[in-house]
């Protein structure tokens, strides 16, 4: 599926942006931070899984949302 980027309206774009901020943020939390404890390397996980997470949970949204709006268009054709 070709997906171009000006063809979603102003949500999904700006749903995009909030994604491509998380997963660089999640991989470079985990190639900048070294915690000295246990305790601060479990929660530097954690926070750099939910970024990552949340990442691809966000770009998943916006091509389900995209397409129902493309199905929308061409039905109401």
């Amino acid at each position: 599926m070709s997906l171009k980027f000006r063809q979603l309206d102003r949500k999904s774009r700006r749903l995009f942006a909030i994604a491509d901020l998380c997963l660089p943020a999640g991989l470079i939390l985990l190639i900048l931070l070294h915690p000295a404890s246990q305790l601060e390397r479990n929660w530097l996980h954690g926070v750099a899984g939910f970024l990552l997470g949340l990442s691809i949970t966000i770009n998943l949204s916006v091509l389900v949302l995209a397409r129902r709006c493309r199905d929308a268009a061409t039905q109401s054709l």
